[in-house]
């Protein structure tokens, strides 16, 4: 039921702040202490700001603690579209800071955090 009423306050907060009536700046106001709710910030901050339903993304793709950024989540996101052949759904990598839950963008062939991912607030 939780995880239901977590995802339900993502979506609707999305909504919110793609129809103005919700600053972009509490969609990351609290900190992040699982992978999951790291992957479900990036949702929601992606599908604001690319105006996209949070049920394009499929799933998010992580990078173990041991090749992260000290204080951050690392992951892909990953779209639910059917591939054939060769193609990716990646949508894209982003890092998310545990103590604020502000996302990022992740430079994977540097191996380290971007610039911030929408307003810094």
């Amino acid at each position: 039921m939780k995880v239901g009423l977590a995802l339900y306050l993502t979506n609707s907060a999305a909504l919110l702040f793609v129809s103005g009536l919700l600053p972009l700046a509490p969609l990351n106001a609290a900190p992040v202490r699982t992978e999951k709710a790291a992957c479900d910030r990036v949702k929601t901050r992606m599908s604001a700001i690319r105006h996209f339903p949070v049920s394009v993304v499929a799933f998010c793709d992580t990078i173990g603690a041991a090749d992260r950024p000290k204080g951050y989540y690392v992951l892909a996101l990953h779209s639910n579209r059917r591939c054939e052949g060769i193609c990716s759904t990646n949508m894209g990598w982003f890092a998310v800071q545990k103590r604020t839950g502000r996302v990022f963008e992740y430079d994977t062939a540097k191996m380290r955090v971007g610039r911030p991912v929408g307003p810094t607030s």
